[in-house]
C-alpha cells in the first residue's frame, strides 16, 4: 500500500481517499494552497480502516477526510467508528464524500464526537430531480409498455389509457432540494403538487405547492413520488398499510433509497393491480432486483441506480467536495452539512 506523502508544510492536513481525476487543474491548485493532501487509495471497509489508521500514525493529525469514490471499485463504507476512529480520535472534524444521501454514515456517532459529514446535494439533486421528472412521466405515458408493443409490431392499443398530467396531482415525499427541483418540472406539466415534509416550507418556498399530512397525500395523490433520505422512520415508509391507504391505480415513483419501499409489499400492490405502475431507480437489496418487477415489464420503469449518472456529474461531485473543504477550511463549516448544531 502506498501512501503519497503531503507536499506543503505548516498547513491544516487532508486525508484523501482517492485523488480528485475531474476537477480543474486550477482549483486543485487552490486548494493545494490552502492545505496538505495526503492520498490514500480506496479499498473495502476493513482494508481500508488500516490504510487510515497507519496514514494517521504516519502523516496525520488530519482536520478532514475527503472521499472521491471509485465507483467502479469496492466501497469502503460503512463510515462508522471502526473506519473513521482514529481519524476522529486525532481531530479530524469533517468528512465529505459524493451523493445526496447518508445512510451509509454514521450521523449519530460524528455529531456525538462533533464531526460535519458534508454531501454533495447540489450536484446531485440536479440530476435525480431531472431523472424524477422522466420517471414520473414514463409512468404517466405507460411508457415501458407503449416501447415494448412498438418493437413488438402491435400499434396503437387504444384499450390503455394513460393519465394526463394536467388532470393529475403529484404527492412528493420530502421537500428538500430534490424535491423543490420536482416541484417545478412537473408544475411545468400541469400536474397539481401537494407534498408531506418534516416540517413545512415558508410560503415563498411552497410556489404553488399545498402542504398536507401524510396519510392525506397517500390519499390523494395520483402520482406519489419520494424524495426523503433513508432513516430508521423512513425504512418502509411505503408497505402493505401505507399502500393500501393509496387511491386504486395510483403511480408510485422513488428515485431516493431502495428501503424506503417495501419491495415485496409493492410487488403485491402492482399484481393486485392497485399501484397501477411504478417506476424506480432504487431498490431495498440492490444491486438485486425482485424478479417479480422485472417480470412485469407493462407495469414497471426499471433503472440501475443511474438517476444522477450524466457525463459532467464527476467533475460537479468532485468539484463540490473541494468546495465544502475549502468552506471548511476557511470557515469551520462545509457548504451542505447534513447535520450540526453544537
Amino acid at each position: 500500500m502506498t501512501i503519497t506523502k503531503p507536499i506543503h508544510e505548516g498547513k491544516p492536513r487532508v486525508l484523501l481517499v482517492n485523488d480528485a481525476t475531474e476537477v480543474p487543474q486550477d482549483y486543485v491548485d487552490y486548494i493545494g494552497t490552502l492545505c496538505e493532501r495526503t492520498v490514500i487509495q480506496q479499498a473495502p471497509h476493513d482494508v481500508l480502516a488500516v490504510r487510515i489508521q497507519e496514514a494517521v500514525k504516519e502523516h496525520g493529525p488530519f482536520v478532514a477526510c475527503i472521499v472521491f469514490l471509485r465507483w467502479a471499485d469496492t466501497w469502503p463504507w460503512p463510515l462508522d467508528e471502526n473506519l473513521v476512529g482514529p481519524l476522529i480520535e486525532s481531530g479530524c472534524r469533517l468528512f465529505s464524500s459524493g451523493d445526496a444521501g447518508y445512510d451509509f454514515a454514521d450521523i449519530q456517532y460524528l455529531t456525538r464526537n462533533k464531526v460535519y459529514y458534508a454531501n454533495t446535494a447540489i450536484s446531485a439533486s440536479v440530476r435525480t430531480a431531472d431523472s424524477a421528472a422522466m420517471m414520473i412521466l414514463q409512468a404517466i405515458r405507460s411508457a415501458t409498455k407503449r416501447e415494448h408493443d412498438a418493437r413488438a409490431g402491435r400499434w396503437q392499443d387504444r384499450t390503455l389509457r394513460a393519465k394526463d398530467a394536467r388532470k393529475s396531482v403529484l404527492g412528493i415525499v420530502g421537500m428538500g432540494s430534490i424535491g423543490k427541483l420536482v416541484k417545478d418540472h412537473m408544475q411545468h406539466f400541469g400536474m397539481k403538487v401537494i407534498y408531506h415534509n418534516r416540517s413545512r416550507l415558508a410560503p415563498e418556498e411552497e410556489t404553488g405547492a399545498t402542504y398536507v399530512g401524510f396519510e392525506e397525500l397517500l390519499k390523494t395523490a395520483d402520482v406519489i413520488t419520494l424524495h426523503c433520505p433513508l432513516t430508521k422512520d423512513t425504512r418502509h415508509l411505503l408497505n402493505k398499510d401505507t399502500l393500501a391507504l393509496t387511491k386504486p391505480g395510483v403511480l408510485i415513483v422513488n428515485t431516493s433509497r431502495g428501503p424506503v419501499v417495501h419491495e415485496q409489499a409493492l410487488v403485491d400492490a402492482l399484481e393486485s393491480g392497485h399501484v397501477a405502475r411504478a417506476a424506480l431507480d432504487v431498490f431495498e437489496f440492490e444491486p438485486e432486483i425482485h424478479p417479480r418487477l422485472k417480470e412485469m415489464w407493462d407495469r414497471t420503469i426499471l433503472q440501475p441506480h443511474c438517476a444522477v449518472i450524466n457525463e459532467t456529474i464527476m467533475e460537479d461531485q468532485q468539484t463540490e467536495i473541494y468546495a465544502n473543504l475549502e468552506s471548511f477550511l476557511k470557515t469551520g463549516k462545509p457548504n451542505t452539512p447534513v447535520n450540526g448544531g453544537w
